[in-house]
């Protein structure tokens, strides 16, 4: 019981941290328009309320199973008194009667034996019947689409292997579309490996993105806490970092106001046009280092990636560039792939392939 309040105590504050996030994107946008981080905002909220409503009824069912286990010799023992009371009036009646002997029930006492196993096995019944009413809610379908989960209970009959680290395990798995399952620990670790690398994210197995709701399973607040953080830079597109030296801090586009962004780390502001730290009441300063590196670029046919802005270099292949935002764009123009024309590769960078191939031939022969 103590794990569902702390459950719910974890869900009721993720909800007021995506208040709060909301509150501060109100008026920034025209109207009529949803960003992407807004609806990944309602997507989130949505699974933290299913979630709510689960343990909320999981509560009220546990706490009605208690109570009838706290109060069965209690119904019990009112049954039986009820019995003794029947059979008491029929006896009266049937002595006032004048009955023969062999037609007369037996005269119950008072102090008759505890109530048979019958109205145990009754309330079991009754308590059997709940149990099974709250683990049928829980269960999916077999034949349903998506990614579930497992409850424990029926993980210890079916002892599944992790497709990760290959253990039988009884504890809740994760299993994708794919129909490849998890244990615990190993799902937890494709959350957790997102936040050190954006290569990671998001989690997914076999192309599937696993859903934001099992992260709020598996998860506790702090970790849940760094997942959004990371979530919100690795999705964003033109990334702002503090310009701070000491901080270098992502800066979320809801801390960005005016063309300045307000670190949450230190809470310095940074300029966004120059990318340098806030200049009131002076012209922003032309950014040398800046313009340097991108002539340098221009001269060597490097590209920048158009959603994060990371410069690119190629040295051989083709020229379908991914980079590691995830974007694909062509290394020739620097436009979305597949909405230009250029060429897919050319001959002196493939040349250079084949060079590089047998020079790794050579040393392995030698």
């Amino acid at each position: 019981m103590e794990q569902d309040q702390d459950k719910r105590m974890i869900l009721q504050l993720l909800l007021e941290d995506l208040e709060e996030l909301e509150n501060r994107q109100k008026g920034k946008l025209a109207a009529g328009k949803r960003t992407d981080f807004e609806i990944a905002i309602a997507s989130l909220r949505d699974d933290i309320q299913t979630l709510q409503v689960s343990i909320n009824d999981e509560i009220l069912a546990l706490s009605t199973s208690t109570a009838i286990a706290t109060d069965q010799k209690i119904l019990a023992a009112l049954q039986h008194e009820e019995r003794v009371a029947t059979q008491g009036r029929q006896f009266a009646l049937a002595m006032h009667n004048g009955s023969t002997s062999d037609r007369i029930p037996n005269r119950p006492t008072a102090n008759e034996a505890t109530p048979p196993d019958d109205d145990d096995d009754a309330v079991s019944t009754i308590m059997g019947d709940l149990m099974d009413r709250m683990s049928l809610s829980e269960k999916t379908s077999d034949n349903g689409e998506g990614s579930s989960f497992i409850h424990p209970s029926r993980a210890i009959s079916l002892m599944r292997e992790c497709v990760s680290c290959f253990t039988k395990v009884d504890t809740i798995m994760f299993k994708g579309r794919c129909g490849h399952e998890f244990c615990r620990d190993c799902t937890k670790q494709m959350f957790l490996g997102a936040i050190k690398d954006e290569e990671l994210y998001p989690p997914r197995c076999c192309g599937n993105v696993v859903p934001p709701g099992v992260a709020l399973r598996i998860l506790n607040y702090e970790e849940l806490r760094r997942f959004s953080e990371r979530a919100l830079e690795w999705t964003a597109k033109d990334r702002l970092y503090c310009a701070e030296p000491t901080c270098s801090k992502f800066i979320p586009p809801f801390a960005i106001q005016h063309e300045h962004g307000t670190c949450p780390e230190c809470h310095r502001q940074t300029h966004v046009p120059c990318r340098s730290l806030a200049h009131p009441g002076v012209d922003c300063p032309m950014d040398e280092p800046l313009h340097a590196v991108l002539e340098m670029a221009d001269s060597e046919n490097w590209r920048r990636c158009f959603n994060c802005r990371t410069m690119v270099e190629l040295h051989h292949g083709c020229n379908h560039m991914t980079c590691r935002c995830g974007r694909e764009f062509c290394y020739v123009c620097g436009s979305v792939w597949k909405s230009c024309q250029c060429p897919l590769w050319h001959e002196d960078r493939l040349e250079e392939v084949a060079i590089r191939v047998a020079e790794a031939e050579e040393l392995k022969e030698s």
